[in-house]
């Protein structure tokens, strides 16, 4: 039992450890929240940084650019750092019970995160009230049944809100198809209640066919390939009097390495309607595509540097930037090229009276993708960038912080001065 009650000794420990990390995390990121210069029009244009609302009501003001600052030290996208940055504005000012939890280890800090995440639609005092009503709950009553009450509670906050987000919902219904990249995509949709109960219904009679033909499959798989069945219908007669509409176009973007050459293998990128399906491999295809249209692109040299003279981009520049740089070249973006703003890295000159504009600013390797907030963080001043070389982005913030970005990989570039201050602070904490 020694042995047991030593692993046993240890996973709790582990946990408070964990806890305890997460903790110091949401208060360091409200530290950074609290410390953050206060936003200064370093260029007079709409690229000069705002302030906006922290959080939800009552969770105060912080400059907009604040999360590419978080998201580039914790290595997370914008978005995910802005997710962050409104939990913990929202947490410490609407839920002071809750905050205290979290820094006395009785609640976990993602459980945190989701009572704020569910309460941001509420105002300042309801959020209050219900953090109020849970505050003798965190770390007697396990978190399922506590999530149930927050449900109950949100609505008794407001039930006015309840009954327009019901409403709303079911106006924004939607359809959203994510490709993972391994010929297998999810589909995830909000649609009324009686449709789906209709869909459920269809779905389980091609399932009951299957099953009397034999198939053995999990009701999950059956359920997935009878949906598959009722998304691919049979080909429309070309030769019929009103056909149906054409297939949708998909463009097929073939990468194949030198090494492929001899084994007859390769990897493609296809997209379809302007969607990023992702990297197929090439023996898929035909499965992937036989419901499609092909449009055969040009072949691209991504290893040119092709230039024009003037400010706008050509569509063969932005199509070969676009295959090289996946997404974003901003430090762990997630913002996809296709729909990201093309950014001179060094700033165009426009011609002026007697001086024209230096020829060939617009190529290749002085360019690169970036999110909207990112490319007006550059712009503003706030974000330094150089690309010393096609394709290598090295990045400055205004503390000197430094991150280099090569082909989506990020890295935190880090000097023997950098290094001599951590060892100075770790020994100022020592004593």
């Amino acid at each position: 039992m020694t042995r047991f009650r030593q692993a046993s000794d240890r996973l709790v420990d582990t946990d408070t450890a964990v806890r305890r990390a997460e903790a110091d995390r949401l208060a360091a990121v409200a530290a950074m929240v609290d410390a953050y210069p206060a936003p200064t029009p370093i260029v007079d244009s709409p690229a000069a940084e705002r302030v906006v609302s922290a959080g939800a009501e009552g969770a105060g003001a912080v400059g907009e650019f604040v999360a590419l600052e978080v998201g580039a030290l914790l290595g997370l996208s914008e978005p995910a750092a802005w997710s962050l940055v409104h939990d913990v504005a929202n947490l410490r000012a609407r839920h002071p019970h809750l905050w205290s939890a979290v820094a006395e280890l009785r609640v976990e800090a993602w459980q945190a995160r989701k009572v704020a995440l569910a309460a941001e639609e509420l105002s300042a005092e309801a959020a209050r009230w219900v953090d109020a009503e849970l505050a003798e709950l965190w770390g007697v009553v396990a978190w399922p049944r506590i999530r149930r009450r927050l449900a109950g509670l949100i609505v008794r906050a407001d039930a006015d809100l309840a009954r327009r987000k019901a409403e709303i919902a079911r106006r924004d219904r939607f359809v959203s198809i994510r490709h993972l990249g391994d010929s297998t995509s999810v589909l995830t949709a909000r649609m009324d209640t009686a449709a789906a109960l209709t869909l459920e219904a269809s779905l389980d009679m091609i399932v009951d066919q299957m099953i009397l033909e034999g198939a053995q499959d999990r009701l999950p798989v059956l359920r997935a390939r009878a949906l598959e069945m009722l998304a691919t219908p049979p080909l429309p007669d070309a030769t019929a009097p009103n056909p149906s509409p054409g297939l949708p176009l998909a463009d097929v973007v073939v990468h194949i390495a030198a090494e492929s050459l001899e084994t007859g293998t390769g990897v493609a990128r296809v997209t379809a309607r302007g969607g990023d399906v992702g990297p197929v491999l090439l023996d898929q295809l035909a499965h992937l595509l036989g419901h499609h249209r092909i449009r055969v692109l040009p072949v691209t040299d991504l290893a040119g540097d092709p230039r024009v003279d003037s400010y706008e981009i050509p569509d063969r520049l932005r199509r070969q930037l676009v295959i090289r740089e996946d997404c974003s070249v901003f430090p762990y973006s997630t913002s996809r090229s296709r729909t990201a703003d093309l950014d001179h890295t060094v700033a165009y000159r426009r011609s002026t009276p007697g001086s024209p504009a230096p020829p060939g600013q617009t190529r290749i390797s002085n360019l690169g993708p970036l999110g909207r907030k990112e490319h007006r963080a550059k712009t503003a001043g706030v974000w330094k960038l150089e690309q010393p070389e096609p394709g290598v982005y090295e990045w400055t913030n205004r503390t000197g912080r430094r991150w280099t970005v090569t082909r989506g990989r990020t890295t935190e570039f880090r000097d023997r001065s950098d290094e001599r201050i951590d060892l100075v602070f770790t020994s100022a904490l020592a004593i």
